[in-house]
C-alpha cells in the first residue's frame, strides 16, 4: 500500500475577504492552488481579460457563469509561478494556503 502513498504536506485553503497582493505571499508556494482545483469562477470582465491574454480553457455556462478550467494545472503557470500575476482573477488574489 505504500506504493500509493505520497509524503505531501496537508494544506488548507482559505478564501480571504479582500484580495491580497504581494509576491511575499507566493514566494515559497509550490502552486498547489493553481493545480489542485478543477476550475475557478470569473467575472465577465475577468473572462474578457483572460480571453485577450490568450486563454484556451475558458468556459461559459448556460446559467451565466464564467470559468477558467485549471484541472491538472492552470494554463498560465510558468514553472510554479503565475504568468499573469498582475492580471490574475480576484479569486486567485483572495486565495491562500496554510498548513
Amino acid at each position: 500500500m505504500a506504493l500509493f502513498q505520497r509524503n505531501r504536506k496537508m494544506l488548507h485553503g482559505i478564501l480571504l475577504d479582500h484580495p491580497e497582493d504581494g509576491n511575499e505571499r507566493c514566494a515559497s508556494c509550490d502552486a498547489s492552488c493553481c493545480q489542485g482545483f478543477p476550475s475557478v469562477e470569473l467575472t465577465a470582465e475577468e473572462y474578457a481579460t483572460l480571453q485577450q491574454l490568450g486563454a484556451k480553457r475558458l468556459e461559459f455556462t448556460l446559467n451565466g457563469h464564467y470559468y477558467l478550467m485549471i484541472e491538472l494545472g492552470c494554463e498560465f503557470l510558468v514553472g510554479n509561478r503565475c504568468g499573469i500575476y498582475h492580471h490574475r482573477p480576484a479569486i486567485c488574489r483572495r486565495f491562500t494556503c496554510t498548513e
